[in-house]
């Protein structure tokens, strides 16, 4: 579970700039604790279910429980998350040898989880941060046919049926998530520059990043400052959907839509080099197969002392198991990315360091992280989110 040293009002004084102060609401932290405890309770729930606690019982690596239970290859991913999460939650003993292969083993009977406890806790709280415990609940209730290798996450979280999930969950109107698109877009307010700029967002998905942004502008009077605003989604359905609200709330803005792939060039699909004053993507980044690639392109686009702005779940501690990371280790596009010792040592999301690491080896200068999330993981291992800023060179 989330460790918190202090009561909500100290530890929200250690942000020091109110703007940034103001996003993390005493409800978003409370809403993020419950919906942890409701990750926790599935996970123990599954594992009984699945029985592995069994072979828990007697210590078994990761890769001892896949091949004793016959599981798929893409089930390595979520189950060494299930067991490094137990691991951090107390439930489990973690032992490792130099070179060795990390062998897990109950340290007591698991408990019964209850996660429709956690998930009443957070609609009491506030109602407006379900939607993540709906797509989990979505996947959970798949876990044995993804293990068994019978369908991919894809297939189980992005069938047509189920995107009304994600375009509640990727919304403004979802406590847990709109925190990424107004902090992105505080983080571009203060980084464009004093003429009309041209924006280009990566990965852009239903609009909601570009409508947080739109939104903050508008409040100081700013939308001139846009002069042109690239939208682009690789996914057609996001696409038009954004396209249509984008639309209808900010007719007056000069808006493009496009759909853009980062793991390829990005001149050939219309983002010209030298074209854009801020490159902008909220959660994206992360996903990128090659993460060094896509950030030379990124710079590629940007003007001289143009600014990349990304808006990302971060990981306060190397190697820590992020409760978000639940639903997402079932996905290929995000796993299947590679890797690298200084600046991406395993798949998902990043430290601040690693994200520094990346951007200095891509050529991007004066680095921002905002909010300080390593002087706050002090005080509190749970502040997952944070804008990452860099100007190139």
């Amino acid at each position: 579970m989330t460790s918190r040293t202090e009561e909500l009002p100290d530890l929200l004084a250690r942000i020091p700039d109110p703007e940034i102060r103001a996003l993390f609401t005493p409800n978003f932290i409370l809403c993020s604790e419950h919906f942890d405890r409701f990750t926790i309770d599935m996970l123990l729930r599954l594992v009984r279910e699945l029985g592995l606690d069994e072979d828990l019982r007697r210590g078994a690596t990761s890769e001892e429980l896949r091949a004793a239970r016959g599981f798929a290859p893409r089930a390595a991913a979520p189950l060494d998350w299930f067991l490094r999460k137990l691991a951090a939650e107390g439930y489990l003993e973690a032992e490792s040898g130099a070179g060795e292969a990390t062998r897990y083993r109950l340290r007591d009977p698991l408990p019964e989880g209850d996660p429709d406890r956690a998930e009443a806790r957070a609609r009491a709280t506030d109602p407006s941060s379900l939607p993540p415990f709906a797509v989990v609940r979505a996947m959970a209730a798949h876990v044995p046919e993804f293990l068994r290798g019978e369908k991919t996450g894809e297939e189980i979280l992005f069938s047509p049926a189920r995107l009304p999930l994600w375009f509640d969950y990727f919304s403004n109107d979802n406590l847990l998530y709109q925190i990424n698109n107004r902090l992105g877009a505080e983080a571009v307010a203060r980084r464009l520059p004093p003429h009309a700029a041209t924006i280009v967002e990566i990965g852009g998905g239903s609009g909601s990043a570009a409508l947080a942004v739109l939104e903050r502008l508008a409040r100081d009077a700013r939308l001139s400052r846009v002069g042109r605003y690239v939208f682009t989604e690789i996914v057609p359905t996001f696409l038009r959907r954004a396209e249509r609200t984008l639309k209808t709330r900010f007719p007056e803005v000069a808006i493009e839509f496009g759909r853009l792939d980062m793991d390829r060039d990005f001149s050939s699909q219309g983002v010209a080099a030298g074209s854009a004053d801020v490159v902008y993507a909220v959660n994206t980044i992360h996903v990128a197969k090659d993460l060094g690639a896509t950030l030379a392109r990124i710079r590629e686009a940007l003007k001289p002392g143009g600014v990349a702005v990304f808006s990302e779940c971060v990981r306060p501690f190397p190697g820590q198991p992020i409760y978000v990371e639940f639903v997402f280790n079932f996905l290929e596009n995000f796993t299947g990315v590679a890797t690298d010792p200084q600046t991406r040592p395993t798949h998902g999301f990043l430290t601040p360091e690693s994200w520094r690491r990346a951007l200095a080896a891509a050529g991007f200068e004066a680095p921002e992280i905002l909010p300080d999330v390593e002087a706050l993981a002090r005080h509190y291992d749970a502040f997952f989110v944070a804008a990452v800023s860099a100007r190139k060179k």
